[in-house]
C-alpha cells in the first residue's frame, strides 16, 4: 500500500473498527468522489490459507446479496499481498453501541430493527445463504435509521460443511445458536436464535447469558434458560416475551420456521396485536413449573392471628408499596417518552411504494423517482427492438414494492438497435462476401449478374451500399456479381440458319450435387445432425471452382469446401449440422444449390 492508497483508487482515512482478522476503515473512493468502508486483512493472518478462504467466501457471499436491509459490497481483491473488501459506508453507530448508550430501548423501535433484520435473512436463506453470526455489532444503520445486516463473514450455503477443518465454532458467543455452539450443521433457524438474542439484549439491555469464558457463555445457550425479559424490564409485554422465547427455543423445532414465518409475527406486534401463544413455554413459566415424576399435595401451613402491631406494619408496608410502584409507572412513562427522541429523534423511515417508470427517458425517470423520495441506482443498458431507443425498459424494485425513503431504484434503459458498418466485399467471391457480411451482422441481399472483361466469374462487381456506411445490423447488403465476359455475336448465316456450332457459346454445366441426412449418426446433442454431401464436377471446362457452405445456430457461417475441380472429379463431405442448418452448394461464384432442414422436422432434399 503507498501512501495509504488501495487499488490505486481506495484513500485510506480512519480507523472505524477491529475485529481478530480484519480491520475495517473508512476510505474514500477516488475514481467515483464517495465515501467507503473498506475491510482489509489483517497481516498477520494474510499468510493464513484457511482465514484468507473465510475471507474471500465473506466477499463471495455478501457480494451476491442486493437488499435494501443488506450492506452493499462494492468491489474486492488483493492488491499487493493486501486483501480487502469494499462495502458501503455507514456512519451511524452499530445496534450493540446504541444498546450500551440507551438501553433498554423501546419495543417499537426493537420491533422495527427486527423486522427490517428478518427481510433481509428471509432474502438470504431463500438465496441458500445461513449468516451464521447475527449480532447487534452487525446491525448497522443508515442516515435515516435504516437497519442493515453486514458481515456475512461465515456465511454458508445451507448444509455446507464448516469452513474449517477442525470443526471450530465461528460466532459470537453470546449470540450462539445450541446448535452451533455443539459443532452440529446450521440452518435458517440458527440466524433466527442469534436474532432473539440480539432483540432479547436490545429490550432488556443484557445479554440472555454471562461467563467468564465464551466457552462457559456457549454451554449456557445448550443447557440453561435465560432470565426472563420482563424480569429485567417490566415493560415488555406477554406477547413481546413470548416473542424472544420462541425464536431462543433450544429445540429448533419449536423455533420459528422460517423468517418469513417470524416477521409475521413482528408485523403483529408492530401493529398492537396479540400473539397466537401456543406452543412454546415462556421463560417465568417454566421456572415456576416443578419436574417431579409424580403429584405431590401441598401442605397448607397453620393459620395464625396477627397482632396489632404486626397488622400496623403490614399497612405501613402496603403504603410504601404503592408509593414505589407509582413512582415506577411514572419512570416507565418518561423512558417510553424519552428513549424514542434519544434513539433517532425524528429518523423514522418512510415508506414509499416504487412508482413505475417504464417507458420513461431516463431524465424524466430520474425525476419522477426524485418525486418519490427514491435514489437512482445502477443504469445498465440492453437491446430492445420492441421499444423506442433510450427508454427505461426494466426496473428494480419494480412497480407498488414498498420499500424505504432514499432506496436506490436500478434502471435498465434501452440502447436501441445495433449499428455496424459496411465492409468491401467488392472483388470477393460471392461465398466470400456473404461470410464477411454474416460476420459483421448483415444479410445478403439480392444478387444482380451482369458482364464483365474484368472481373472474374462469379466475383462481386459493385455493391449497392457503399463500405464504411453506418447501418442498422441485420440489414440487407445486395451486390452485383460478374458472369463473365460478354459472349462475341457470330454473324448469322447468309441463308438465316443456325450458326456453325464452333462459334456458338459453349454451355455451362453444373456439376452433380447431391445433398442429404445421414440417418446412421448419432449425438449426444440433441440438436447435433450429420450431413452427406456429395459433389461431382461435370462439363469439358477445367479448373472449375466449388464451394459448399454450412450456416446453422452454432454462429457465423462455416467454408467446408472451397477448390478448384476438373471434370469428373468428386468430393463426399460430411458436415456437422447443429440446430436448424442451411447447405448452399456454389459453383464458379454462383449459387446453384441450396438445401434447410430443421431440427425438428428434417426434410430431405
Amino acid at each position: 500500500m503507498k501512501d495509504n492508497i488501495i487499488a490505486g483508487r481506495y484513500r485510506i482515512e480512519t480507523e472505524i473498527g477491529h475485529g481478530g482478522a480484519a480491520t475495517v476503515y473508512r476510505a474514500v473512493d477516488t475514481t467515483l468522489d464517495r465515501t467507503v468502508a473498506i475491510k482489509i486483512l489483517n497481516p498477520e493472518w494474510a499468510e493464513d490459507p484457511e482465514v484468507v478462504a473465510r475471507f474471500r467466501r465473506e466477499a463471495h457471499a455478501a457480494a451476491k446479496l442486493n437488499h435494501p436491509h443488506i450492506v452493499q459490497i462494492l468491489d474486492t481483491g488483493v492488491d499487493d499481498g493486501i486483501y480487502y473488501l469494499v462495502m458501503e459506508y455507514l456512519p451511524e453507530p452499530d445496534l450493540k453501541k446504541i444498546i450500551r448508550e440507551y438501553a433498554p430501548l423501546s419495543a417499537r423501535k426493537v420491533i422495527q430493527v427486527a423486522q427490517q433484520c428478518c427481510q433481509a435473512l428471509a432474502y438470504a436463506h431463500n438465496q441458500g445463504l445461513v449468516h451464521r453470526d447475527v449480532k447487534p455489532q452487525n446491525i448497522l444503520f443508515t442516515d435515516i435509521g435504516i437497519a442493515k445486516l453486514t458481515d456475512f463473514g461465515i456465511a454458508a450455503l445451507a448444509g455446507d460443511e464448516p469452513l474449517t477443518s477442525s470443526g471450530m465454532v465461528l460466532a459470537t458467543a453470546h449470540y450462539i445458536s445450541p446448535e452451533q455452539a455443539q459443532g452440529k450443521p446450521v440452518g435458517p433457524q440458527s440466524d433466527l436464535y442469534s436474532l432473539g438474542c440480539a432483540m432479547y439484549e436490545a429490550l432488556t439491555g443484557c445479554t440472555p447469558f454471562t461467563g467468564a469464558t465464551p466457552a462457559q457463555i456457549a454451554a449456557m445457550h445448550v443447557r440453561q434458560r435465560p432470565p426472563s425479559p420482563r424480569t429485567l424490564n417490566a415493560n415488555v409485554t406477554p406477547s413481546e416475551e413470548y416473542f424472544i422465547n420462541k425464536a431462543m427455543a433450544k429445540d429448533p423445532t419449536r423455533r420459528y420456521r422460517s423468517a418469513q414465518e417470524m416477521l409475521a409475527d413482528l408485523d403483529k406486534l408492530a401493529a398492537g396485536q396479540e400473539l397466537d401463544r401456543t406452543g412454546v413455554l415462556s421463560v417465568s413459566e417454566a421456572a415456576t413449573q416443578p419436574f417431579r415424576a409424580t403429584p405431590t399435595v401441598p401442605i397448607e401451613p397453620p393459620v395464625r392471628r396477627q397482632s396489632a402491631a404486626e397488622r400496623a406494619s403490614n399497612a405501613a408496608l402496603i403504603r410504601g408499596t404503592v408509593v414505589a410502584v407509582v413512582v415506577t409507572l411514572v419512570v416507565l412513562v418518561l423512558m417510553v417518552w424519552l428513549i424514542p427522541l434519544a434513539f433517532y429523534p425524528g429518523r423514522t423511515p418512510k415508506i414509499i411504494q416504487v412508482p413505475g417508470v417504464k417507458g420513461y427517458t431516463e431524465a424524466l425517470a430520474r425525476e419522477k423517482l426524485a418525486e418519490a423520495q427514491l435514489e437512482v441506482g445502477r443504469i445498465t443498458y440492453e437491446q430492445d427492438d420492441t421499444a423506442p431507443e433510450g427508454v427505461v425498459i426494466d426496473q428494480i424494485p419494480s412497480l407498488g414494492e414498498m420499500v424505504s425513503a432514499g432506496m436506490a431504484v436500478d434502471l435498465v434503459i434501452n440502447r436501441g438497435k445495433e449499428i455496424v458498418t459496411v465492409p468491401k466485399v467488392a472483388g470477393d467471391s460471392v461465398a466470400t462476401a456473404a461470410t464477411t457480411l454474416a460476420e459483421k451482422g448483415l444479410k445478403l441481399g439480392e444478387i444482380a449478374e451482369k458482364f464483365s472483361d474484368k472481373v472474374p466469374t462469379g466475383y462481386v462487381i459493385d455493391q449497392r451500399i457503399e463500405a464504411g456506411t453506418q447501418v442498422e445490423k441485420g440489414t440487407e447488403v445486395a451486390l452485383v456479381v460478374s458472369k463473365g465476359p460478354e459472349p462475341a455475336q457470330p454473324e448469322p448465316p447468309a441463308d438465316g440458319g443456325e450458326p456453325p456450332a464452333e462459334l456458338q457459346p459453349a454451355p455451362v454445366v453444373e456439376p452433380y450435387v447431391s445433398i442429404s441426412l445421414d440417418d446412421t449418426y448419432r449425438s449426444a446433442d440433441p440438436t447435433e445432425r450429420r450431413y452427406l454431401v456429395k459433389v461431382t464436377a461435370m462439363g469439358q471446362d477445367p479448373g472449375q471452382l466449388v464451394e459448399v457452405i454450412k450456416r446453422d445456430e452454432s454462429g457465423s457461417p462455416v467454408t467446408e469446401l472451397r477448390e478448384e475441380m476438373d471434370p469428373g472429379t468428386a468430393k463426399q463431405l460430411h458436415i456437422i449440422g447443429k440446430g436448424n442448418t442451411t447447405i448452399e452448394v456454389y459453383h464458379n461464384g454462383s449459387l446453384i444449390k441450396q438445401v434447410p432442414f430443421t431440427i425438428h422436422e428434417i426434410q430431405t432434399p
